[in-house]
């Protein structure tokens, strides 16, 4: 039986761990061919190989997405590998504790944090789309997958740079989607919400942790396989009159408006 995915290839970047690297392999699974990136080169042969052992075919490869040249290098590489890539799950963020800690308001912002991020999630993703591209419209067609967040569309106090960046980041989505819809072309976000990765354990302490967890409708916090499947989904013909939109995928939190939601009261509760 043939799966999903079969003849595809597939790049991801930051897939050297958490969402990335799920993705990399649910898109390994469901019989894409796939290149695993990631500033970290070690980290995205080790996840190659785990692709590459559970039955899929995989390679590594380090990769800064904010350079054109490494694109062109990637590209080049996962090419002669594989053949054309047709699907692009753009994922590379710079999420790490001492990099958000910097991340503030406006006015107590850092502003190498600010460029950085704006370089990682902005620029990076707009290189993987012009290195990529040409070879979709060659190819008959593609899947772009940028990973967008919550934090995107949504006011808050902190996390200046990445919500800003990522709120760009679906903009791009829509251009890239109108402009190359014609070629066969489908370009799409995915919006995470809250998803429990060491990452998030590093940058919020315990406490904080179970707050948000309170907060959503699913009594849960995210996990990366629950983004990695719409990844799969969206890369598949099962989406391909799916495009220029974002899925958002935060357990409800998003949603609604805690202050005028109390909750419901439980059977043993219920008069």
């Amino acid at each position: 039986m043939a799966s999903v995915l079969d003849g595809q290839v597939a790049l991801i970047t930051g897939a050297g761990s958490g969402i990335g690297a799920e993705s990399a392999r649910a898109l390994a699974a469901a019989g894409a061919a796939v290149v695993v990136t990631d500033l970290d080169g070690g980290a995205a042969s080790l996840v190659a190989k785990q692709a590459s052992e559970a039955g899929g075919s995989a390679i590594g490869l380090r990769l800064d997405v904010t350079d054109e040249a490494a694109w062109s290098a990637a590209v080049a590489a996962a090419t002669e590998a594989f053949g054309a890539i047709t699907v692009l799950h753009g994922n590379a963020a710079p999420t790490a504790g001492p990099i958000m800690s910097r991340d503030l308001d406006a006015v107590r912002l850092d502003l190498g944090t600010w460029d950085l991020v704006m370089a990682v999630v902005l620029r990076g993703n707009l290189l993987g789309c012009r290195a990529v591209i040409p070879g979709m419209v060659a190819a008959g067609g593609g899947s772009i997958i940028l990973t967008s967040s919550i934090k995107g569309r949504t006011g808050s106090s902190l996390r200046t740079a990445y919500s800003t960046a990522k709120g760009g980041l679906e903009q791009l989505v829509r251009s890239i989607a109108t402009g190359y819809g014609r070629y066969n072309i489908r370009c799409n976000a995915i919006a995470p919400g809250i998803i429990e990765t060491p990452g998030l354990h590093e940058t919020v302490g315990a406490d904080y942790v179970a707050a948000l967890q309170a907060a959503h409708l699913v009594p849960r916090l995210g996990r990366a396989s629950d983004i990695a499947a719409h990844v799969v989904h969206l890369a598949s013909d099962a989406a391909s009159f799916v495009t220029g939109q974002t899925l958002v995928v935060d357990g409800g939190l998003s949603g609604y408006v805690p202050a005028m939601s109390p909750p419901i009261p439980s059977a043993e509760e219920t008069p």
